[in-house]
């Protein structure tokens, strides 16, 4: 355990200690059960404060960053049941009808509440972190077409005597990726994995491109028609 968490456990202690000590202090004529209550209640309100504040809103590590996904539904839910949690204990200072039984049901009602909140928040992480998953999935095939392209254009540049126009082909092929958009659809995987299959078989050819030109030839224009279709599929 390293300094700085032993520092919050400390920390957390220490205002724990506050409450107990200012309930005790300050508690008069409270019956031992309602200020046993309060004392709870009150510690879970600083829990849930002590932990929003001190655990990082966002980790760095997490590239889904699923935790903002949830920063709004968690705050929400901590701020409502504090301040009724909060409102209860000190409306029942004053509204002798507020028994035991009674603030037992509200405070029970309200952390079922919250932890339905909590558990909303969670669900909302998870489908955070499930698309973005998905998302991933969805561009490596794009992202494997262009490193296929950078491949084949740094063997490109180690060969003096290419033709300019297959060159230029091959510049705009490479260019022109960038409009094609992230799909799970299973046809769009195979035009992505016959396009990097295909520019294997020119980088193999180009060393000799006056015995290969048709064989480059014609995948060039696999390249091209390929590129088209896949193009056109953009949706999951």
């Amino acid at each position: 355990m390293n300094n700085k968490r032993i520092f919050s456990w400390l920390l957390a202690l220490f205002g724990e200690a506050i409450i107990i000590t200012a309930f005790i202090l300050f508690r008069g004529n409270t019956p031992n059960n309602i200020l046993i209550l309060n004392i709870a209640v009150s510690s879970i309100v600083y829990a849930l404060f002590f932990i929003n504040y001190s655990v990082p809103w966002i980790d760095l590590k997490d590239k889904s960053q699923k935790q903002i996904g949830v920063l709004g539904i968690s705050w929400f839910a901590t701020w409502i049941y504090a301040i009724f949690a909060i409102g209860t204990i000190v409306t029942a200072y004053f509204v002798p009808l507020l028994t035991f039984t009674v603030q037992l049901i509200i405070h029970c009602t309200l952390l079922f509440f919250l932890l339905m909140f909590m558990l909303l928040s969670r669900y909302s992480a998870g489908k955070v972190a499930e698309v973005y998953k998905e998302e991933t999935k969805n561009r490596n095939g794009i992202n494997e077409m262009k490193t296929a392209m950078r491949q084949l254009k740094d063997k490109m540049n180690d060969l003096s005597e290419l033709p300019e126009m297959f060159i230029q082909r091959i510049n705009t092929l490479e260019d022109n990726l960038r409009f094609i958009s992230p799909s799970g659809n299973s046809e769009a995987h195979d035009f992505e994995n016959s396009f990097i299959e295909t520019v294997s078989k020119i980088k193999i050819a180009i060393p000799n491109y006056s015995l290969n030109e048709e064989q480059i030839e014609n995948n060039v224009k696999k390249l091209e028609r390929i590129y088209q279709n896949r193009k056109t599929i953009y949706e999951n």
